[in-house]
């Protein structure tokens, strides 16, 4: 395991200084790979250099945010670190994002540089090596990373390389990387989820294959097995697709894996039971932490065991996790984001005394595990009883042949239903007035083939009622 003292003792380190490191003392090492090929922390620094050095010529100075929209390959992370040696403010994009969100993050962000598929990019790798670095300090912003959540408004969350470092110490600590790690990761790489895993195996030694998804499935389990991957970060989305369509050929391609780190979205318990038993030696881990204050809590849920998995674990080392008067989840420590960009209102209302009020619900158990039970704004008020979805959801969920679902509501609740085959709606009710009190007790059944969701994979409520269509 990496001596956490590294990151410890060089609190004035940059994001830059990872790749700088890599090049030093493992050259020739392969750093990151994907479909089209490799490079080496030597070739992925070379490189990266070159392009900052390009963006320079462009006009990019340290502190101007520049636009990454790329799909995950060894070529977003040459731009990523480019843009850290020029000294600027990364601002990665989802390249599948409409023009009308990218337009609204442009905007906002007001990028001096996009670097995408206009970019002309044999002429970018020309320019000789910068030199040296632009010199940045740990409290610059180091990265806006555009969260629309589940209210489809984009809010640059802003991260400095502290923040950024002391996310990557408490993943670090938690998994136990090592420079013999190797990772396959899918998950979108202009989220913190997927960033992190990048950052945290360059930093250690390790190795990463990108991969744009789980759309060619194949191609992802291949890759788990040749690259001979120690761990696969993943969704509860991509643990139920793997399981469901491809169990069998999953464990025998992935027995291999150290550990998975499952978020984005509540693992189900019975998700973790199904995936233990197919791989009792995998250490499923997930963690809890939004963009504004990544990685707070962190749980093996394979080492706690059934009574724990639906827990999100204690709180990291140097994190303050505690609950307000109506039981919202706040966050301390120096994960905390300093804020959203140009929204000083929205800054305001988030962020009270350095620390986050995330709008999660949430409860600990004695042993001060923390249990993310609902949103405060999904709160649905029936009749002046104040309804869970979550908790609807879970026992809905629980029914013979339900794969997947969303409650929302307002004269009534109504729960949408993803469902592998034809089931008994009165059967599912009187499933439902079993585990539930009766004003919880969805009055509709909609069946859908798939749940609104965001490219992260949280579930978009506000979208669920535009699907009405009730069963029978």
């Amino acid at each position: 395991m990496l001596d956490l003292s590294v990151i410890n003792e060089h609190s004035h380190w940059t994001l830059a200084d990872i790749l700088d490191r890599g090049s030093d003392r493992w050259s020739s090492r392969v750093a990151v790979a994907d479909a089209a090929g490799s490079s080496t922390y030597n070739e992925l620094a070379d490189r990266s250099r070159r392009l900052a050095n390009w963006l320079t010529t462009q006009g990019v100075e340290a502190g101007d945010r520049v636009l990454l929209s790329l799909p995950n390959s060894v070529r977003f992370v040459e731009a990523l670190f480019a843009v850290q040696f020029a000294g600027a403010v990364s601002v990665p994009l989802d390249p599948t994002l409409a023009l009308p969100q990218r337009q609204a993050i442009e905007q906002s962000a007001t990028p001096k540089f996009a670097l995408d598929d206009n970019t002309p990019w044999e002429e970018a790798f020309n320019p000789s090596p910068i030199p040296s670095i632009v010199r940045r300090g740990p409290s610059d912003l180091a990265a806006l990373m555009y969260t629309t959540g589940t209210t489809g408004e984009p809010k640059g969350v802003m991260l400095t390389h502290r923040n950024i470092f002391a996310a990557l110490r408490n993943i670090i600590e938690f998994v136990g990387y090592t420079e013999r790690d190797r990772e396959v990761v899918t998950l979108p790489l202009s989220h913190n989820f997927g960033l992190g895993h990048v950052y945290c195996n360059l930093f250690v030694g390790g190795a990463v294959f990108l991969e744009p998804g789980l759309s060619r499935v194949g191609r992802v389990l291949k890759a788990i097995e040749s690259f001979g991957a120690t761990g696969f970060p993943t969704t509860p989305l991509g643990v139920g697709l793997l399981l469901d369509r491809y169990g069998e050929v999953f464990a025998e391609r992935a027995k291999g894996l150290r550990f998975m780190v499952v978020n984005s979205a509540p693992l189900p318990p019975e998700r973790t039971a199904q995936l233990q038993k197919c791989m009792p030696k995998l250490d499923i881990m997930v963690y809890y932490g939004l963009t504004e204050a990544s990685r707070s809590t962190f749980i093996s849920l394979s080492q706690e065991g059934p009574d724990r998995y639906a827990s999100v674990g204690p709180a990291m080392n140097g994190v303050k996790v505690k609950l307000d008067e109506q039981g919202q989840v706040v966050i301390g420590g120096p994960t905390v984001t300093q804020g959203y960009w140009d929204s000083p209102e929205q800054t305001n209302q988030a962020i009270k005394s350095g620390e986050l009020h995330t709008g999660d619900l949430g409860r600990f158990d004695d042993d001060g595990y923390l249990y993310i039970v609902g949103r405060q704004n999904d709160l649905i008020n029936l009749g002046g009883y104040k309804i869970n979805p979550m908790t609807v959801e879970r026992v809905v969920e629980g029914f013979v042949g339900v794969q997947e679902c969303g409650v929302a509501g307002v004269d009534a609740i109504k729960a949408f239903v993803v469902a592998e085959t034809e089931f008994d709606e009165d059967a599912l009710t009187r499933h439902c007035r079993e585990y539930l009190q009766n004003h919880e007790v969805p009055s509709a059944f909609v069946c859908v083939d798939k749940l609104p969701r965001t490219d992260s994979g949280k579930l978009k409520r506000q979208d669920l009622l535009k699907l009405d269509c009730p069963i029978g």
